[in-house]
């Protein structure tokens, strides 16, 4: 069972998102337990109309999982921790997909995320765009302009305007997994699913149910294993099976317009646009939810891409973000397996450097941070002159000697990949890119490293295992030094890095004295972050003839610094309806009709003042949930290594 300050701060979540009545029955089927929903409805006592009112808002939500064995067995209901924690991750997650696709997809995924899974249709509907029947046929088309320059697709700052921006912004939210398909599955607890897994293998392949045995066994784990992935398959996004028509018809004069950049780039390189008026239409039956896990990843590539750009600068920064990127595309789940043999080479996660250069901003300045790769390229930007004719691009090695380099027509005309005009200048950029990558490589944190140890590749990995370990002790100082001092992080580097040692030891290395050394010994004794195992020197175990060692243990810290800022967001989201209520008269008023939208002339300039205040309150408040919440990634979700909430 999980611990007393997730269990209280998911019934916060709950009874905020939800209601009352949802956060008690889920505090009830998180204090006894699996049950059914009669034994539920009697340890909660309530009517059993209710706790079925109850259970199917936390079902929807996915807040409560269910299961039923046969036709006619009783159902069973389980709660999801995982799920229910998420409901304070949703500022990062808008946050993080905002940044990444814009105001408008940030509007969709804040509508999911209070829906808790939609249909594309009612979706649709919400947003008053136009019905399936003029989709389909394309009659209300209005190709999005908004945002677009020369040939690039920017994030739009408005809210959904047309039917093509809406399928093109889920489209894009499913194909990088921010979004995932509903099914049956997704609402049954692990456990009975991989049952339902085991018992389908045996029905079908071992039909005399013995899988005991060395042979058997792996056969038997390789065809669940099998039919885990083709359900996996089954239950991911696939742009042949769940799209529906593709909604356009092409009008007078639109075959003439020019498309070869957008063949050229794929749609998906840079932001290049592609015509989404064309583009297929999602299937209106397709149900959608948020992807945490998928989400997860994206929040710790922030982190690290903030990590790195904080030591080694913006254009070193931006690089890694763009590998990030190009990583993790292709990695689905955080997760940590033990590898095989402890000798071989570890195979990471990685992307050659044609990748890292074609999801780079092509505006990042890379040679002004390093130097001897290569001068800057004189290119006036949007690759156009003063006088509306395209600039070549010239090296500054052959302008200083007066050699100015001719370009055919030709290739003046053809539009390349990323806009650069030539393979020598793309060479060029690769080798400072490269270089940026070789900076990583040497940092003390080893931010990336070649996929191949010891060779010459362009493939470049990140070891995110080790990179995790380094930032969770980073998050571990940090929090120790706000709470105790600097002289308390100095004693836990110590320990930490040595092992075992006494105090004498202790005071020797940290170079302090044996008194101070004893103070913060025992109070971080007293706090859970450090203790002793005793040595007696005889039978009697006296103190005075004991040794103590004292120690440091990196996940007992963890695991509680975890629970306290369960705590602390559990009494931070407590605060809220206080305050609340400290600013009730002006809230009220401000939540009437005729003066929502309209303080300016319906207020009164202290009431505006007081309403202020209150924003401000609240704004803080979320803030720094938020901010806890970033503690928790790195502490629990990056490492993959914390198991307590997987049912």
């Amino acid at each position: 069972m999980a611990a007393q300050n997730l269990a209280e701060l998911c019934a916060v979540l709950i009874e905020n998102h939800v209601g009352d009545l949802a956060a008690q029955i889920f505090t009830t089927l998180s204090e006894h337990g699996r049950c059914t929903a009669t034994t539920l409805a009697g340890h909660a006592n309530i009517p059993l109309r209710r706790a079925r009112t109850g259970l199917a808002t936390l079902i929807e939500e996915q807040l409560v999982l269910h299961h039923t064995a046969e036709e006619d067995a009783p159902t069973f209901y389980t709660v999801s921790w995982r799920n229910a924690y998420n409901l304070a991750r949703h500022a990062n997650v808008i946050a993080l997909v905002t940044e990444r696709y814009g105001e408008a997809a940030g509007q969709v995924i804040k509508n999911i995320l209070q829906l808790g899974h939609a249909r594309v249709g009612d979706l649709a509907d919400a947003y008053n765009l136009a019905p399936a029947s003029q989709r389909d046929s394309g009659i209300d088309m209005v190709h999005a302009k908004e945002g677009m320059t020369n040939g690039t697709a920017k994030p739009s700052t408005q809210h959904v305007t047309s039917t093509a921006e809406f399928h093109g912004i889920l489209r894009n939210l499913l194909r990088d997994g921010i979004l995932a398909k509903v099914g049956a599955r997704s609402f049954m607890p692990v456990s009975d699913l991989q049952e339902q897994l085991q018992e389908a293998v045996i029905v079908d392949q071992f039909p005399d149910r013995k899988v005991t045995g060395p042979k058997k066994a792996r056969e038997f784990g390789a065809a669940v294993n099998e039919l885990k992935r083709r359900w996996q398959i089954d239950d991911t996004f696939s742009e042949a099976v769940d799209v529906g028509s593709r909604g356009a018809i092409k009008r007078p004069g639109d075959h003439f317009a020019p498309n070869k950049r957008a063949k050229l780039n794929g749609g998906l390189a840079n932001g290049h646009a592609i015509d989404e008026s064309s583009a297929p239409k999602l299937s209106l039956d397709l149900i959608v939810r948020v992807d945490f896990t998928r989400c997860t990843l994206g929040l710790r590539s922030r982190r690290l891409h903030q990590l790195a750009r904080r030591v080694l600068g913006n254009a070193t920064g931006a690089v890694y973000g763009a590998l990030l990127k190009c990583v993790e595309r292709k990695v689905r789940i955080i997760r940590s397996e033990p590898a095989e043999d402890p000798d071989a080479d570890k195979i990471l996660p990685s992307a050659n450097l044609n990748e890292i250069a074609e999801s780079l901003d092509r505006e990042v300045d890379l040679g002004s941070s390093i130097k001897g790769v290569g001068g800057n390229k004189h290119l006036k930007p949007n690759g156009t002159g003063m006088k509306g004719k395209k600039n070549h691009v010239v090296d500054d090695e052959f302008a200083e000697i007066g050699i100015k380099e001719e370009l055919s027509e030709s290739e003046d005309d053809e539009p390349t990949a990323n806009g650069l005009s030539s393979y020598r200048s793309h060479a060029k950029r690769v080798k400072m890119i490269e270089a940026h990558l070789m900076l990583l490589e040497e940092h003390p944190k080893g931010f990336c490293k070649r996929a191949r140890a010891g060779s010459t590749s362009t493939d470049w990995g990140i070891d995110f295992d080790a990179l995790m370990d380094a930032l969770i002790e980073a998050e571990l100082d940090d929090t120790i030094t706000a709470k105790f001092g600097k002289k308390s992080l100095r004693v836990v580097r110590m320990l930490r890095e040595r092992g075992r040692l006494e105090e004498k030891q202790v005071a020797s290395f940290a170079m302090m004295r044996v008194k101070d050394v004893r103070s913060v010994l025992t109070e971080l004794q007293s706090e859970g972050l450090a203790d002793a195992q005793e040595l007696p020197k005889d039978n009697q175990r006296q103190p005075s003839r004991t040794t103590y060692l004292w120690y440091f243990d990196t996940q007992r810290a963890q695991s509680l610094i975890l629970q306290q800022t369960y705590k602390a967001m559990a009494r931070t989201l407590q605060r809220i309806p206080v305050e609340r209520d400290r600013f009730r008269t002006i809230i009220e008023k401000a939540e009437r009709t005729d003066v929502k939208d309209h303080e300016q002339e319906k207020l009164g300039q202290g009431e505006r003042a007081y309403l202020r205040e209150w924003r401000e309150v609240e704004e803080r408040l979320l803030t720094q949930v938020a901010r806890m919440d970033e503690v928790v990634v790195i502490l629990r979700d990056c490492s993959a290594k914390d198991v307590s909430l997987d049912t």
